[in-house]
This record gives structure tokens, C-alpha cells and sequence, in this order.
């Protein structure tokens, strides 16, 4: 440092400006380079300077004249900020005194300026406080209600269920017992009836579920299952309203990667979601596939429709409770509350999984989740069943 201060020209004043610890003394040329610098310069800036552009290196000059206008007119001090070994910058009133064929750049610090900065931040500061007060009593009112919500749903669904399963029980019971003696318009009246009723019992049992997740009482009962029985019973519960649509449902499941360690009532739960949303979704003499494959390292299950797709904007709302992006109108002219998926979300991501869209509107969608290496086993002797596509009657 001592060689860069010896370029300062010997003289009276110049021993005070180089040890200063209250002036930043820059020397620069013509071309704003910056010949020398001292020992505030380098301690305030926390770098050498010798050599770099004064503009870029060490004040922030964006926003005035360039120097060789400044030069020309420099009786005027101005206010620029210096970059600090803080990372803050700090404001200097800045006056140029010629110099032979260079300047000086001396810069001091402004007391108002400061004054009205340190004001500002301090106003800042106690508003930033109060925000935060007023965010902390707004998080634990919806802590609060959330409870309260959760609280309801799980009384309702309660509430909810038993009326649910009389209606069901009867319907059935008037179907089997009674619909021979019926007339084929009274007959349909009694299968809408036992739709509504199913329809609604599931309904229920997601309000059950949501509940229970929300607060905090999901846990997973693991075991050894095998992704082809499950995928198998899944495909079992939906055939019926896929062959009410004229929709076949197929299989392609990888023989090699079957075997889980999983909660299987829950992964079917997901699947069936997945499947049943399929199908409603999929045109008359429309195809739907369940298929699994190995990726990188995780277990990928799909399921494929035909469907019309969905826009970019509707995935981003997908897996959230009561989205409108899932309350669309189905194909059978049924309306969603947003429920399913989003609880598939929450069984999937138990398992260390993650769900997946991918549609193009008009081209169909394909919906699935992924499931580690972790609880996947190699089978070691793979089902015949498994090797080939597998298409449902519907």
C-alpha cells in the first residue's frame, strides 16, 4: 500500500488526505482509471482499486454524468454511494480537485444525508416489526380455524355417513328384492338413487380423509404388496363405469418392478382416484391405460386417457383441496369438489413419492405418481400376467 500512496505528490495537505480515516481520496486519469487510493478508499471499498474503473469499482455512477462532464463542470459536489465490505452502500458527497493531468476524487460523508437515511431505516424497521406482529396474530387465527375446519369436516362426514349408507342399503334392497315387479322407468329412478348414494358415500369418505390429514393423524400401514393385485382391484371397482362409457381400460404394468413396501389400501386408493378420473374424463370408445415403468431411480406409474386435456394454468391447481381447477364439469355432466387428487397428493408424498400431469389440450393426459427405489423390490420370479398388456372387459 505504501508504494501506492507515494504516487500522492508530496505537499502540504496530501499526508493528511492519504492517512485520513474520515476521507476517501481516489486519484484517477482522464479515462476515469483509477492510479491510487487511500487507506479509507481500500478499507471502506475492502479491495484494491489501483487499476479497476472508479465508475464500477467503487461508486455507484449510474445514474450520473459521465466523468468528462462532470470534469468539466466540477465545482459542484455530488452524492454517490460507494460499495462496502458490508455489502451496503454508503452515501459520500464527492468534489473532484484537478491535478496536473489527473483529479482527485474526495469524497466525505454526508452528515443530513445520513441523518435522513438512518431516519428511514428506522421507520422501516418499526414497520417491518409491526407487519410481522400483525402476520404472527394472523397465522394463529387460521391455526385456529384451520382446527376448527378440520373439526367440522370430521363431524359431518360422521353425520353424513350413516343417512348415506341407509339410502344405499335400501336402494339395493329395493333393487334386488323389488325390481321385477317394477317398470323400467321406476327401476332407473332406483339405480340413480344407488349412483347418488355411492357417489356420496365416497364424497364423505374424502371429507373423512382430508380431516384426518390435515390434522396431523395420517400414518401409513406398510407391508410387502405387489403392485399388479392392487392395480388389479383398482381396475376391478371402475369396470363397471367403464363399460357404461364404452371405455377400455388397459394394462402395462413392468413384471420386473411389482413387488412394494407400501400401504397397499392406500396405493389402490390413489389408483382407483386415478383410474375413475380417467374414465369420466375419457370419450365414449375412448382408451385408458395403467402403466408402470422404472425411471432413473424411481418407480413411475401412469394413467393415460383420451380425454379432451387440461390447460397449463388448471395443472398448477390440480392436488390443492376444493380446486376450482378440479371442479370442472365431468363428462357425464357431474360436478368434482377437488378432493381426490389432492388426497392422493397426500398419500403418494407419505410414501416419499411425488404426483405427476402431463396433457395437452385436446391430445389427452396423463396423470401418475413416482415411488422410490427404496420401496421397490426386484421380483425375483415376475407373474406371467404382468409381461403383456392386459385389457379389461368393459
Amino acid at each position: 500500500m505504501s508504494s501506492k500512496l507515494n504516487s500522492f505528490p508530496p505537499g502540504p495537505g496530501w499526508d493528511f488526505l492519504t492517512a485520513s480515516t474520515s476521507v476517501l481520496v481516489v486519484k484517477v486519469d482522464g479515462a476515469g482509471m483509477i492510479l491510487a487510493a487511500n487507506r479509507q478508499a481500500q478499507a471502506l471499498i475492502g479491495q484494491s482499486l489501483v487499476g479497476e474503473s472508479w465508475h464500477e469499482m467503487l461508486l455507484n455512477f449510474h445514474a450520473e454524468k459521465s466523468l468528462t462532464d462532470w470534469l468539466a463542470n466540477p465545482v459542484r459536489p455530488r452524492l454517490l454511494n460507494v460499495r462496502t465490505t458490508l455489502g451496503l452502500p454508503q452515501t459520500l458527497e464527492v468534489t473532484v480537485e484537478p491535478h496536473g493531468d489527473h483529479f482527485l476524487l474526495i469524497g466525505e460523508v454526508n452528515a443530513t444525508e445520513q441523518a435522513r437515511l438512518g431516519r428511514e431505516v428506522l421507520e422501516l424497521n418499526h414497520e417491518l416489526n409491526n407487519i410481522t406482529r400483525e402476520l404472527a396474530l394472523k397465522n394463529d387465527e387460521l391455526a385456529q380455524l384451520s382446527v376448527l375446519k378440520n373439526q367440522f369436516l370430521g363431524m359431518a362426514a360422521h353425520d353424513l355417513r350413516k343417512p348415506v349408507g341407509l339410502i344405499l342399503s335400501y336402494a339395493e334392497f329395493l333393487i334386488d328384492e323389488a325390481g321385477g315387479h317394477l317398470i323400467e322407468e321406476h327401476r332407473e329412478f332406483l339405480q340413480t338413487i344407488r349412483g347418488a348414494a355411492l357417489n356420496m358415500g365416497r364424497v364423505v369418505d374424502d371429507f373423512l380423509d382430508v380431516s384426518l390429514i390435515e390434522a396431523g393423524r395420517f400414518n401409513l400401514d406398510e407391508q410387502s404388496e405387489d403392485l399388479a393385485l392392487l392395480a388389479q382391484a383398482a381396475v376391478t371397482l371402475i369396470n363397471l363405469a367403464a363399460g357404461k362409457r364404452d371405455v377400455r381400460v388397459k394394462r402395462a404394468l413392468d413384471a420386473d418392478y411389482t413387488k412394494l413396501f407400501a400401504d397397499g389400501p392406500k396405493l389402490e386408493q390413489v389408483l382407483t382416484n386415478l383410474l375413475s378420473n380417467a374414465v369420466e374424463h375419457s370419450p365414449a370408445g375412448g382408451t385408458v391405460t395403467l402403466r408402470s415403468r422404472l425411471v432413473a431411480s424411481e418407480l413411475r406409474v401412469e394413467v393415460e386417457d383420451t380425454g379432451q386435456g387440461i390447460t397449463p394454468e388448471q395443472q398448477q391447481r390440480l392436488f390443492q383441496s376444493f380446486s376450482r381447477g378440479q371442479a370442472a364439469r365431468k363428462t357425464t355432466g357431474e360436478l368434482s369438489i377437488g378432493l381426490g387428487l389432492a388426497i392422493a397428493r397426500k398419500i403418494i408424498e407419505a410414501h416419499g413419492g411425488r404426483m405427476l400431469v402431463e396433457s395437452v389440450v385436446g391430445r389427452g393426459s396423463v396423470f401418475g405418481f413416482t415411488l422410490p427405489l427404496s420401496r421397490v423390490v426386484s421380483n425375483p420370479v415376475a407373474p406371467a400376467p404382468c409381461n403383456s398388456t392386459q385389457e379389461s372387459a368393459s
